[in-house]
């Protein structure tokens, strides 16, 4: 595989970011270089090539289309998001947590927040951008602290935190995944919303796979990768779904936009996007996986 010059920055190998053993060339995307660990089996965008503002990059923009990446439209899809998040908490419920005190870390404008709310749980959340803190505070009605998870001061002991498509930006994954155990009940459920790089879909597209977005995603994961980390980490029974997801017309056409070559094609997709086009669809290319694990 050719990797351009970031082949060379990084040289013939790297380690990984997760296990600590030889990461070799995998994908490039956006110039950002992707490392497939030899060991674990997952991927992660080298240290040297993460942003030092990476917190930065979670601005509003982020979220209404004024980035390549992230969301075209987050706020105005909020019904079909907290649809999706209100399946979620079915999902969990179903898992039999102890309690109803839930933590949402990456809580963005509190669409999971407000649902769970809504439904009886004890909601808390925790935002590393502040103006979505705020926001998130004001829409769901439960207190969103603002900060960086890993060093941010929470409150109190929690039977489930999620984090949905949040694992993937993080610095350090482990660290994230050992603070979540601390600050879980006994038999608590840390439940994680990912994609699999391993799927035959994510194998197909290869690069031009959706869920590769450095340097907001900055670890990729598989099934097997990603269980292991949580058994090294004190959590024992794991639990794996892979549900679909509503998606909005507009998000789809961004998303493509995104993957596609600079061009025409591009140009007519990013427009399109822009235009706002009505409706939503549910998709599910058996690429995302749910991870439920119950700390020891």
């Amino acid at each position: 595989m050719h990797l351009n010059g970031a082949s060379e920055r990084v040289g013939p190998s790297i380690r990984c970011g997760l296990c600590g053993r030889d990461g070799g060339p995998w994908h490039v995307k956006y110039d950002y270089p992707i490392l497939r660990c030899r060991s674990c089996g997952n991927a992660f965008v080298p240290a040297s090539f993460v942003p030092s503002d990476l917190e930065g990059l979670y601005s509003p923009d982020y979220f209404e289309g004024g980035q390549e990446t992230g969301y075209p439209s987050y706020l105005a899809d909020s019904a079909i998001i907290e649809r999706n998040f209100s399946g979620r908490l079915a999902r969990i419920a179903a898992l039999g947590p102890s309690g109803r005190r839930l933590l949402d870390v990456g809580a963005a404008y509190g669409f999971l927040l407000k649902v769970a709310r809504e439904t009886g749980w004890d909601a808390f959340g925790v935002e590393i951008a502040a103006e979505c803190a705020r926001q998130a505070t004001i829409n769901a009605g439960v207190p969103v602290v603002a900060g960086d998870f890993l060093d941010v001061s929470i409150p109190g002991t929690f039977d489930v935190i999620v984090m949905f498509d949040v694992i993937e930006h993080f610095r350090d994954p482990e660290r994230a995944i050992v603070r979540a155990r601390d600050l879980l009940r006994p038999g608590g459920l840390l439940v994680i919303e990912t994609g699999d790089l391993a799927t035959p879909w994510a194998k197909l597209l290869g690069a031009r796979w959706y869920f590769l977005d450095p340097p907001q995603h900055l670890f990729y994961f598989s099934k097997s990768g990603l269980t292991e980390l949580l058994r090294k980490n004190g959590f024992g029974e794991v639990n794996v779904q892979r549900p679909g997801r509503l998606v909005s017309a507009t998000n789809i056409l961004f998303k493509l936009a995104a993957g596609a070559p600079r061009g025409p094609l591009r140009r007519l997709l990013s427009a399109a996007a822009k235009a706002a086009v009505p409706g939503h669809v549910y998709l599910n290319f058996g690429d995302c996986m749910l991870v439920a694990a119950r700390r020891a």
